[in-house]
C-alpha cells in the first residue's frame, strides 16, 4: 500500500506575478521524510515554499498540501493551512521586546487557543523539546543566535504541525551552531512524524544530514541522485 503525502504536486507551474519561474514540477514528500531544496538565489526555492503555505496562488496542476487542496484554496482557508505548517526563517522574526513565553504565546492566541492553562503548559513542553526548559521568563534579546533559532524552532511545533518549513534556517549561524539545529530538526522528525523541507545554500550541512535533495534549476524541480 502507498504511503500517503503530506504534500503532493503533479504538473504544477510556480508563478511570481506574470513570470513563470518553475514549471511542470512533480513533487511528493511523505510523512516524517526530510528533504533539502537548493538552487541560485532567484532559481524559485522560496516561490516554491511560498507556493506551498499559499502566498503565491496555484494556477495548475495538482497541489495537496496536509490535506488542503491548492488549486480551490480560498484566502479565508489560508490560516488554517497554515495552522499544519511550522515555519522557521532565516531572519529570527521574534518580538525583541517580549520574553521567550510572551512570543510563544502570541501565536496560541492568533490561533485560536483559549484556556491558558493549556496554553502555559504547551508553550512548556515545546520550549523542552527544543532543549530551552526554563527560558519561558527571558527577554528575547538576551538569547544567542542559536538559541533565538530553537525558539523559533519551539514556535514552529506549537499546533502540533504535520510539517515544517525551514528557509535557510542556518543563514546567520555559524557552523557548530548550524550543525544543531539540524540535529534539533532531524530528531523532530525522528521522534514527532513531522516532515520537513530545507531549503539552503549550505551543501556542508547535505553532507552532513543526508536526505533527499530537489534542485531548483532552469526552471525546472529534478531530485539530485
Amino acid at each position: 500500500m502507498q504511503t500517503p503525502s503530506v504534500i503532493l504536486f503533479n504538473g504544477v507551474d510556480i508563478w511570481q506575478g506574470d513570470q513563470k519561474v518553475l514549471h511542470d514540477i512533480h513533487f511528493k514528500l511523505a510523512p516524517a521524510e526530510t528533504c533539502y531544496i537548493i538552487g541560485k538565489s532567484g532559481s524559485g526555492k522560496t516561490s516554491l515554499l511560498k507556493t506551498i503555505y499559499g502566498s503565491i496562488p496555484l494556477r495548475n496542476g495538482t497541489g495537496i498540501v496536509a490535506g488542503f487542496d491548492l488549486t480551490t484554496l480560498k484566502p479565508k482557508d489560508i490560516p488554517m493551512l497554515r495552522r499544519k505548517l511550522g515555519m522557521v526563517f532565516q531572519d529570527f522574526v521574534l518580538f525583541d521586546q517580549w520574553t521567550v513565553g510572551r512570543n510563544l504565546l502570541y501565536i496560541l492566541e492568533a490561533t485560536g487557543w483559549k484556556d491558558r492553562a493549556k496554553m502555559t503548559a504547551r508553550v512548556l513542553q515545546v520550549l523542552d523539546l527544543v532543549g530551552m526548559q526554563g527560558c519561558e521568563k527571558k527577554p528575547v534579546t538576551s538569547l544567542s543566535g542559536g538559541e533565538q533559532q530553537r525558539i523559533v524552532i519551539a514556535r514552529s511545533l506549537l499546533n502540533n504541525p504535520p510539517i515544517i518549513i525551514a528557509d535557510e534556517p542556518t543563514g546567520n549561524l555559524d557552523p557548530d551552531t548550524s550543525d544543531e539545529i539540524l540535529y534539533l530538526l532531524n530528531r523532530l522528525a525522528r521522534e514527532n512524524g513531522t516532515s520537513i523541507i530545507i531549503a539552503t545554500h549550505d551543501y556542508r550541512l547535505i553532507q552532513k544530514f543526508p536526505a533527499r535533495v530537489f534542485k531548483c534549476d532552469l526552471g525546472k524541480l529534478t531530485e539530485v541522485e
